[in-house]
């Protein structure tokens, strides 16, 4: 099992990521790809892969760096075109290591702004080539448009989000606009609007993979208060998020 890291600043090609993730030296049953959010603090990433070692799943975990470095969180959230080149990566690296490795899941998860690199990601792979994909809350505009993301995950897609996350993803992507540049209330704040009785039928079909699960108070065990950095807690990755990778598909790898 192996966790690989790079630069906060370099953001690594597709090529040089595949090239690392699948080393014969560290053999893998899954790839856990995973964008934080802005600001480049890499704090649910570094946490979750400490909580999928702890739970002795033999996975690689790799932290997407989409960020243009510590702090620049303006520049993250209003650089769309960056977002959307760091997604193209993200697209080809799922495609080289499926190519290589057919037989190993991948499972991609996001925080806050790289939600947004995440769904990119998928929109642009084109098949059903990721395993699931889970959103913690994103920073996108509640009427964003999913189904595209939707079409190319085996399993689902899961959204946590908290009424309570009031400050980043009300205020916040208010005033600066969410990653897919609306201004109002993210997606992690209200949850992603699904489609009416009488919308298209493809899109219906492609939301019932689609799964929002609201903060209750009981996560508060975990240390995730209803807050926006409460997803990065480690008590609450290896509660909620852990078991989301321990999916048949991947017992069966």
């Amino acid at each position: 099992m192996g966790w690989f890291h790079g630069s906060s600043t370099s953001p690594t090609a597709a090529g040089p990521a595949v090239e690392a993730i699948t080393d014969p030296g560290s053999p893998s049953a899954g790839l856990v790809l995973v964008a934080d959010g802005i600001g480049g603090m890499d704090l649910c990433g570094r946490a979750l892969a400490r909580v999928v070692k702890a739970a002795a799943l033999p996975y690689t975990t790799w932290v997407v760096h989409w960020c243009h470095g510590f702090g620049r969180w303006y520049a993250d959230l209003t650089r769309y075109a960056d977002c959307e080149a760091r997604a193209a990566d993200v697209a080809e690296t799922i495609r080289l290591f499926r190519d290589r490795r057919p037989d190993v899941p991948i499972f991609l998860v996001g925080k806050s702004g790289g939600c947004a690199v995440m769904v990119k990601a998928l929109e642009r792979i084109g098949a059903p080539l990721v395993e699931r994909a889970v959103l913690l809350a994103p920073a996108l505009s509640p009427g964003y448009d999913l189904a595209p993301a939707l079409q190319n995950v085996n399993s689902d897609v899961v959204v946590h989000w908290s009424p309570y996350d009031l400050f980043f993803l009300g205020l916040g992507t208010g005033v600066f606009g969410t990653s897919d540049r609306v201004r109002g209330r993210g997606a992690g704040l209200v949850s992603f609007r699904t489609p009416s009785a009488g919308d298209d039928p493809s899109r219906q079909e492609a939301y019932r993979k689609l799964r929002q699960v609201r903060w209750t108070p009981s996560m508060s065990l975990t240390g995730y208060f209803g807050g926006h950095l409460g997803p990065d807690s480690p008590r609450f990755l290896a509660k909620y998020i852990v078991p989301l990778l321990r999916v048949e598909r991947a017992a069966e790898a």
